[in-house]
């Protein structure tokens, strides 16, 4: 019974905040974003009370997003592309600024996400920040190898093909700050071939370079691998399997992403684009999908609105504290984005 009441309150309360949403007769809203940001568990919803479709259009990296809003390859309205790409939509003018004014649940964001810089451009807003997370430095606790406080720990060779990390760019970034590299988004050619030797170095220890976290968690889970990156779901389903997994916090800081919802050039003035904007910025939209995808997000009162016991995970993350977010490296602009992936694909080529 505690649970069927608990059920009802919650249906309830998602009920009023759509209902909070001004009503549209009908209409389409192409959505182009990660697997998981237009989910069904809270999209129906938002159907239903406001009358508009929604249809999404899924991307595996940033790069898909200059793709198919800049060179073209689509008619979309709202986009959710990282930090690191944000700036580049916004110069090459494909997206809108945004009118903060017709979102009421801004007034609950983080401080960081208010007027976040990789959004902001001659003192207009041009996004709404969305999902975030953490890339985080996983340990196996039961491997007997001491907590690290360092990067320096994936590279050691009682690691040796006991690594995964993320197929991406972000390796670079990492190997950047494992170096001291303050300059990690802009960094030299010199530099770039001192990352390249230390990306090499590590590959004896690579067992594998991940593509999905769900890979990463089985590869942990399986044993094969003791260490390597990965976000937040992958740590959250580890322990709850009962696996005693470390988040190690090196001294040479972690990299942050945040997503933002963007509005495509010409989208505004379809009438379900700020329906949506409205209702993804809520605390009970961004809990819904936080059960979806497991990630942090921008609204400061979304977690009053999980079960306790994810309240609690969520917190134990420190996605709810305000210092853990002011040292985090928050991805950025690469200007030089192409000579970053020349290095990563040699790394891996070697």
């Amino acid at each position: 019974m505690p649970k069927k009441r608990e059920l009802i309150r919650w249906l309830a309360m998602t009920v009023v905040v759509l209902l909070s949403l001004p009503a549209v007769a009908s209409g389409d809203l192409n959505i182009l974003s990660w697997e998981g940001y237009a989910d069904a568990n809270f999209v129906k919803p938002f159907e239903k009370a406001t009358g508009c479709r929604v249809s999404a259009t899924y991307v595996g990296s940033n790069d898909e997003f200059i793709a198919k809003i800049i060179a073209g390859g689509g008619a979309y309205d709202l986009i959710t592309p990282s930090n690191d790409t944000t700036m580049r939509l916004i110069d090459a003018g494909a997206v809108e600024p945004v009118d903060r004014s017709r979102i009421t649940s801004m007034k609950d964001f983080f401080p960081i996400f208010s007027s976040p810089p990789w959004l902001v451009k001659n003192g207009a807003l041009y996004g709404v920040p969305y999902g975030w997370g953490i890339v985080r430095l996983l340990l196996d606790a039961d491997a007997g190898i001491a907590t690290p406080d360092s990067l320096a720990y994936l590279w050691q060779p009682k690691l040796k093909g006991k690594v995964s990390i993320w197929d991406d760019v972000e390796a670079v970034y990492m190997a950047s700050r494992y170096l001291g590299f303050k300059n990690t988004y802009d960094l030299t050619d010199d530099q770039l071939q001192r990352v390249k030797a230390a990306l090499i170095a590590l590959k004896p220890n690579i067992r594998k370079y991940w593509a999905t976290t769900g890979e990463m968690g089985t590869l942990m889970q399986s044993r094969e691998i003791v260490a390597g990156n990965s976000w937040e779901p992958t740590l959250v389903s580890l322990r709850k399997a009962g696996r005693h997994i470390t988040d190690v916090i090196p001294k040479e800081g972690r990299s942050a992403y945040s997503d933002s919802w963007m509005i495509v050039k010409g989208a505004s003035s379809n009438p379900c684009v700020y329906q949506w904007l409205n209702w993804a910025s809520t605390p009970k939209a961004q809990a819904l999908a936080h059960a979806v995808t497991g990630f942090g997000y921008s609204n400061s009162r979304m977690p009053q609105e999980l079960a306790p016991a994810d309240r609690d995970r969520y917190e134990a993350l420190g996605m709810t504290d305000p210092n853990v977010i002011k040292t985090l490296d928050w991805w950025q602009l690469v200007k030089r984005r192409g000579k970053y992936l020349e290095i990563w694909n040699q790394v891996k080529a070697r």
